[in-house]
């Protein structure tokens, strides 16, 4: 039914209104491909202070296991074309290596203080690990802009057909989601699970970054 809303009762001494939003230690941000989540992450750290992480910058931390960029983007070619299950995903002997290495430069990150963590870890590690989280997720629905942006990258600027581009972004997003299913109970891109997701086509790169920003600064 219709409420008025000026008929409201006062609500100002029930706790269940007021939650006091407490900066969190880490941010876990998720991204659609061509949605600009990196860029965002990055320019939403520069505006808070809090240090920006992502697969690579994470790999900087563990030089001793000697795993390059290279070697994560061989790995990925085997969950890009096709969903994979938890269980296939645990009895993978490259998956749960990387998963260790990731988890020990997650551990670094945290420990040097406020961040935000692109991909690779789940808000539920996160706090498994004694340390506050917000989730949020970036997303894009114009197509169009999303193969403008894609042929951007070196992996698709010499690629010609759109419909090769299209197949690629949701061939990125099958690694995103598959790598995701091995670390949390909620799956890669449904929003409701997400605390924050933006919609990058509406707010565009630096507004975005301002508002994902907000969830770092007070």
């Amino acid at each position: 039914m219709a409420e008025d809303i000026r008929a409201m009762k006062d609500v100002s001494n029930l706790k269940e209104f007021h939650a006091e939003y407490e900066l969190p230690d880490c941010v876990v941000l998720d991204s659609a491909y061509c949605s600009m989540g990196r860029m965002i992450g990055y320019k939403a750290c520069q505006i808070s202070g809090y240090t920006y992480y992502d697969a690579v910058l994470l790999l900087e931390l563990v030089p001793q296991y000697g795993v390059t960029k290279d070697d994560v983007d061989r790995y990925e070619q085997k969950l890009r074309h096709h969903s994979l299950t938890v269980e296939e995903l645990q009895a993978d002997e490259e998956y749960v290596r990387l998963s260790k290495i990731f988890d020990e430069a997650v551990d670094i990150a945290l420990s040097r203080g406020r961040c935000l963590i692109h991909d690779r870890i789940s808000k539920e590690e996160v706090i498994a690990k004694g340390y506050s989280c917000v989730s949020a997720m970036t997303y894009a629905t114009d197509m169009k802009a999303k193969i403008v942006r894609a042929r951007t990258s070196p992996l698709y600027e010499n690629v010609s057909d759109d419909q090769a581009v299209i197949a690629g972004i949701g061939e990125e997003d099958m690694i995103r989601k598959n790598w995701k299913r091995g670390h949390s109970k909620n799956e890669w891109g449904c929003l409701e699970t997400y605390d924050m997701a933006l919609n990058t086509d509406m707010f565009g790169h630096d507004y975005t970054a301002e508002l994902l920003a907000r969830l770092m600064k007070k």
